[in-house]
Formats: C-alpha cells, sequence, structure tokens
C-alpha cells in the first residue's frame, strides 16, 4: 500500500483499532461513519498490507518474564541480517533497525536476570556487533496507548494459552479458538471478554514505521534530574508516547514517539525536552521493526518459566 492510498478514513480506522482490535465490523463502520461492508473491506486491505496488525499486549511477568531489558546494539557492515538474526531469539521481544547512536534496538523478556545477561552477552558477541549498552526495565508505564498490567487474577493452562494466541493475531475469531483448544465458542468468548476486562491483555493495531507518508517512530533514551517520578508522569499522559518505561544503566527511561510530519516529530521531541525533571534525551529513529511481540516471543521462554505468575 502506497501513501496515496492512504487517507483520512484510514487514520480513523486504525485509531479505532488501537483503542478496540478485537472491535467487530459494525462497531468500526460506526466509529469512521462508512457502512459495514466498507469498513471490513478497508480494515482486511490495512491488514493484507502488512504495515498493520492487530496484537494483544500482555505485561511480561504474566508468563513468569520478570526480567526485560533494552539493548542498543551497534553493528559493523548492514543492521538488517543482525537484526533478522536477532529476531529468531525466544527471549528477543521486539528488534528494529534504528538511525541514530545505534544499528539496532532489541527488547529482552528473560525469566530471570541471569538469562538477562546471558541474552546480552550473546547478542554482544555477535560476529558483526561492535557494541552494545543496555537499560534494564524497573516498570513499563505505557504499551501502544495503554498501560499494561501485572495480572491479579488466577490463570490457567487455558487462559495462557488464549493469551500466547491472541499476541500473534489479535483478532483471532471465537470459533478459530474454539477449535483450537476443543472448548465452546461461548465458553472461549468469555475467557477472552474476562482477559480483557481484567486488564490481563489489551488488543490493540500496531503500525510500521512510515506507513501514512511521513510518519516517524522515534525512540528515546531520558536522563533525568529531581522530579523523575512527577517527570514519568507527565510522559505518560502525552498522546504522541506509544511506549514508556522507566529503567536502570545507560538512562533513565525508554520512550517511544509515534509522529505524523517531519514537524510534528520535532514538536513532540522539544515537548520531552522541556518536561520538567528531564535532564537529556538521546535520540534514535526507528527505519523497520523487524519484530513485534507475539507468542513467539513466549513460547520457549514461558517453558522454562517461574511456576508462580506476577
Amino acid at each position: 500500500m502506497n501513501e496515496m492510498s492512504v487517507d483520512a478514513v484510514d487514520r480513523q480506522l486504525v485509531a479505532a483499532l488501537q483503542r478496540d482490535g478485537r472491535a467487530t465490523h459494525e462497531a468500526l463502520a460506526q466509529a469512521v461513519g462508512l457502512s459495514r461492508v466498507a469498513a471490513r473491506t478497508r480494515l482486511l486491505r490495512l491488514l493484507d498490507s502488512g504495515s498493520v496488525t492487530v496484537l494483544g499486549i500482555v505485561h511480561p511477568s504474566v508468563f513468569g518474564l520478570h526480567s526485560c531489558g533494552h539493548i542498543g546494539v551497534r553493528v559493523a557492515g548492514a543492521a538488517a541480517p543482525v537484526a533478522a538474526h536477532i529476531a529468531g531469539f525466544d527471549h528477543a521481544a521486539f528488534v528494529s533497525v534504528v538511525s541514530g547512536a545505534y544499528s539496532l534496538v532489541v527488547q529482552l523478556h528473560c525469566p530471570d536476570d541471569a538469562t538477562l545477561a546471558a541474552e546480552v552477552n550473546r547478542i554482544a558477541t555477535l560476529p558483526a556487533v561492535i557494541g552494545t549498552e543496555t537499560a534494564v526495565y524497573t516498570e513499563i508505564l505505557k504499551d501502544n496507548h495503554v498501560a499494561p498490567r501485572r495480572s491479579t487474577q488466577t490463570l490457567d493452562e487455558v487462559d495462557l494459552g488464549l493469551l500466547r494466541r491472541l499476541q500473534a493475531d489479535g483478532r483471532v475469531s471465537y470459533a478459530e479458538l474454539a477449535a483450537e483448544i476443543d472448548m465452546s465458542i461461548s465458553a472461549v468468548r468469555t475467557r477472552v471478554l474476562r482477559l480483557i476486562e481484567t486488564g490481563t491483555i489489551h488488543i490493540g493495531a500496531r503500525i510500521q514505521p512510515g506507513f501514512f507518508g511521513s510518519n516517524h517512530l522515534c525512540g528515546l533514551g531520558i536522563t533525568f534530574d529531581e522530579g523523575r517520578g512527577a517527570a514519568l508522569a507527565t510522559l505518560a499522559e502525552l498522546p504522541s508516547v506509544d511506549y514508556l518505561a522507566a529503567t536502570l544503566g545507560r538512562c533513565d527511561a525508554i520512550c517511544t514517539l509515534n509522529s505524523r510530519s517531519v514537524d510534528e516529530a520535532l514538536h513532540d521531541l522539544e515537548t520531552v525536552r522541556g518536561v520538567p525533571g528531564v535532564r537529556s534525551v538521546e535520540a534514535f529513529n526507528h527505519l523497520r521493526v523487524v519484530k513485534s511481540l507475539t507468542s513467539k516471543s513466549y513460547s520457549s521462554a514461558a517453558q522454562d518459566a517461574p511456576a508462580g505468575l506476577g
């Protein structure tokens, strides 16, 4: 899909999907002022393009993954092949080729600190990698416009299976889910709605950088002076902030800005720089998201994870 084929209605449709990735065709039609058939056609066109995906967002601790880190990676030579290789790592939840201080960035979700350290070392010792810098997450505050929660619900294996499946495809039908786990459609629907209503999972749209023409996805490594808590709260409320995590290591927070133009990107970046308590900002532009959080990220990791749920 090219820039000319994307219009304001497509933007409205994606915005509706970010709020509720499992919204019915009727609900989406009402949100954008189209007929059900027209809304369905546009939705399929967006999804088939591969630039818009609907995925479930789950706090890593739900799967026993309690240690997370953001790795800035510098590469000698082409970065894309290295990113593709790292995307095959089970603990790599997000991999993106970027411009700026790093060649690519990686988000790791691991069961414990020892595994996180081993995975960072695994990346650092790849032949083409000439340097890495790590920020260890202490709290995920915002992910694609929602605050992911540590589940307080009692989850069984069926729940965990549904969560993994919805991470891979947030709009998979209840009929497909029922057939896969051998349960009735009504029972599956009840479970999925409970997982959504309790905040265990949020299902929303994710967009490849540049899909909406001059769309800019910019990552930030932020360092604070005093007033760290207030600054984080202010950043979380900014509409341009798609992702925000408090960290330890090379910076105090990792933030992702989603802007619609170069001018808006500059405005959003200056807004972050002007937040009271922000001392410095290191920026890197996402050029190609190679891997985003899916069930594959958790498939092997969860098998070795602690039994208790965070």
